[in-house]
């Protein structure tokens, strides 16, 4: 029960994280003028997809980690 709290802590932290850092792209150029709704959900869209990778890599690396240290005794 606990690992999946920490999951669950772990996608939202990284979504968060993704919408933080796509912000520092200026995508004004990108659009046309009357297409905020269409632009909100790719905004959206990318950052659940961007968080997602994010939170598997650290979530399989700390799983890889654990595992390797089980094995060598540390």
């Amino acid at each position: 029960m606990l690992n999946h709290i920490i999951y669950v802590t772990i996608y939202i932290i990284s979504v968060l994280l993704a919408m933080f850092g796509l912000q520092a792209f200026d995508f004004e150029h990108f659009l046309r003028k009357g297409r905020m709704r269409e632009f909100y959900v790719f905004y959206i869209m990318a950052s659940i997809a961007l968080g997602y990778l994010f939170a598997q890599f650290i979530i399989n690396f700390g799983t890889l980690s654990f595992y390797w240290f089980k094995a060598n005794n540390f």
